[in-house]
């Protein structure tokens, strides 16, 4: 791995502005840490290695961890319809099955919440029951789940129902139990109420309808699709536990980086709550998030042992590119420069 000249690829944010948190480690333990910016421009503490992020769609993979876990233990049916655990679904709720939910080829549409522009007030409070009261009105288009691939994060907030229901206890607390305390990850939790943060929380900047950058009040506490608080330290040593796996000696690792196939056997890229592709030649798994006010990616190299984690508390900055480019450069005697970039090679949308 190569680090010298990693400080010229690193974004130069102005010290009162939102920055980011990256780092970058090899099998686990952090080789740069770096912190830039701001945690809240509206009392200009500075954004720490060790903050506080709202990491967005990063959340998917360990609701799908949870969603394995108790499927392995009998508690989930994979293959079963999702009406048999969320009631009040439309018709679609008998042939969309967790399956279909996990890897997004419920033939559900993708919405965008807030659309239209946020207001400079910042996201509604909204928590999982009024996100499924509008779920519940989504129209039975007739579409025969499994047969297309479509991104929708509604189908992971419903996989969040179908957790608590089966655990008889929600989401957060069946994610600190199985995944979080055993792995050490001290500073992460599902935030499913619209509670207090704690001290080390950065806060999100979201540029409004006024075209103004405002401080995102944190008031959103909807879980499933989102809603993980973490620390870029706790990613990496979730990442590690892809490549090691000390929960189930490697059935946890194996089963969510297995990439989901559609009803007549074509692959997709998207396996459980992460992208399974390649990046100049290599295997990588990566995920990224997007929420007004947050943006962050994290990439793994398995065979180098290598994790790429960038959390921005701002959509001003392009963490995708940024995580690629330093990957690009620290990893190249491993990549081939002229092996298609990951974002050609994304397959099955």
């Amino acid at each position: 791995m190569r680090f010298d000249g990693v400080d010229e690829l690193l974004p130069r944010v102005d010290p009162s502005s939102p920055g980011c948190v990256t780092i970058i480690a090899g099998g686990g333990a952090a080789e740069v840490r770096t912190a830039t910016g701001v945690a809240d421009a509206s009392t200009e503490d500075p954004l720490r290695s060790n903050s506080l992020m709202y990491v967005g769609s990063l959340a998917k993979q360990f609701v799908a961890a949870c969603v394995a876990l108790l499927w392995r233990d009998g508690m989930l049916d994979l293959h079963g319809p999702i009406a048999a655990y969320v009631p009040g679904l439309p018709p679609w709720g008998e042939r969309v099955h967790l399956q279909h939910l996990i890897h997004h080829t419920a033939g559900l549409p993708h919405v965008y919440r807030p659309s239209g522009g946020i207001d400079p007030s910042g996201v509604p409070g909204w928590g999982n029951e009024e996100l499924m009261e509008e779920i519940r009105t989504i129209p039975d288009s007739g579409e025969e789940a499994g047969t297309r691939h479509l991104y929708t994060g509604d189908g992971y907030l419903l996989l969040a129902e179908a957790i608590a229901q089966a655990a008889g206890a929600p989401l957060a607390d069946v994610a600190r139990e199985r995944l979080f305390e055993p792995l050490a990850m001290n500073d992460s939790f599902f935030r499913d109420a619209e509670t207090e943060l704690p001290a080390r929380a950065a806060r999100g900047h979201f540029r409004a309808t006024d075209g103004r950058l405002h401080v995102e009040p944190a008031r959103f506490h909807a879980v499933g699709s989102g809603g993980l608080w973490t620390t870029a330290d706790d990613l990496a040593g979730w990442s590690a536990n892809l490549m090691d796996d000390r929960l189930t000696g490697g059935w946890l690792a194996q089963t969510m980086t297995t990439p989901g196939r559609l009803a007549d056997g074509r692959p997709i890229h998207y396996a459980w709550g992460v992208s399974v592709r390649t990046h100049r030649g290599q295997p990588i798994v990566s995920h990224g998030g997007s929420f007004p006010g947050w943006e962050s990616k994290l990439v793994v190299f398995p065979e180098q042992r290598a994790t790429f984690i960038c959390l921005a508390n701002s959509q001003e900055l392009d963490v995708s590119s940024l995580t690629f480019n330093l990957a690009d450069h620290i990893l190249a005697d491993s990549l081939d420069p002229n092996a298609p970039h990951a974002d050609q090679t994304l397959h099955g949308g």
